[in-house]
């Protein structure tokens, strides 16, 4: 199958890597050439409309959007959130009328706010909080309204929490390797938030089933399984030896917990589709690098 990826950052390269094992015919549009990708790779910007439509005029049969600010320290409010969401409009728009079989757009869990329980895609009401968070909402929105009348299949995926290798070192998971490994005292703000912890190649996994399986608009990629950031600490802590700073943590009791964690009932569940890595088996394999 011939499938454009827009995007080779943290979660676009395990898709990459992934369709590719597979035998697909991938052509990756990005402003940058990333090494280790066997496919033919287009370097462009996503906001020079000319540069993209360089990309179509290969003929995908599916798009595979993975392209938005990740940036750690800023990416919640930054302004460049509605420029992205734009783009993804735009992009609804010149694919509504094409031979486009598949149009796959990357969410966030953040879409659903703070929740009191599991989410479920077509379920759960959508109560976004950030800009990052309101502008995925307003994209999902305009993209929906572009293919209204249209015969692309449009799938909407919401990613939970990603980790997995090469991950940015800022970000929550490398720091706590980097902490244990050290054995530097690590500083949590958040003690009590229970996260569904997602490996990339688990997600990279569930965009190869969405493609060759029949899957609602609107879809969850997560485990069902929540841990709270201390518990990450002490599941990081048993795999390095069992060094326990984590008791210095202060913990918050559980009553009333703010939760990011996909639902049991999740449609992609409901599908078939069940990830293979378990928090530990996850962890390992980001240790193992």
């Amino acid at each position: 199958m011939k499938i454009l990826v827009i995007g080779s950052g943290f979660i676009g390269s395990a898709i990459i890597e992934r369709l590719e094992s597979e035998g697909h015919e991938l052509l990756i549009f990005s402003r940058t050439f990333k090494a280790g990708i066997k496919s033919d790779q287009l370097i462009g910007d996503i906001f020079n409309y000319e540069d993209f439509v360089k990309a179509l005029l290969w003929g995908p049969q599916v798009i595979i959007h993975t392209a938005w600010i990740t940036t750690h320290t800023f990416y919640t409010q930054d302004s460049s959130n509605y420029q992205y969401a734009q783009f993804t409009s735009w992009l609804a728009t010149l694919v509504s009328q094409s031979h486009l079989e598949h149009l796959i757009i990357l969410g966030t869990c953040a879409e659903y706010g703070p929740q009191s329980r599991p989410s479920t895609a077509g379920i759960t009401t959508l109560n976004p909080i950030t800009l990052y968070a309101k502008q995925k909402v307003v994209a999902l929105d305009s993209t929906k309204e572009a293919l209204l009348e249209s015969k692309v299949r449009l799938t909407w995926a919401r990613i939970f929490q990603p980790y997995g290798r090469n991950q940015d070192p800022s970000r929550l998971l490398p720091y706590l390797i980097n902490s244990v490994r050290e054995r530097k005292q690590a500083e949590l703000n958040d003690t009590s938030t229970l996260l569904d912890w997602i490996t990339t190649r688990d997600i990279a996994a569930a965009i190869s089933w969405i493609i060759s399986h029949d899957t609602p608009t609107e879809v969850d990629i997560g485990t069902n399984v929540g841990y709270t950031n201390v518990e990450l600490l002490q599941h990081l802590e048993a795999l390095f030896g069992g060094y326990k700073q984590w008791e210095r943590i202060a913990v918050q009791p559980y009553g009333g917990t703010e939760m990011m964690v996909v639902g049991k009932d999740s449609p992609l569940f409901i599908s078939g589709w069940h990830p293979e890595d378990d928090l530990n088996s996850g962890l390992k394999w980001v240790l193992q690098k």
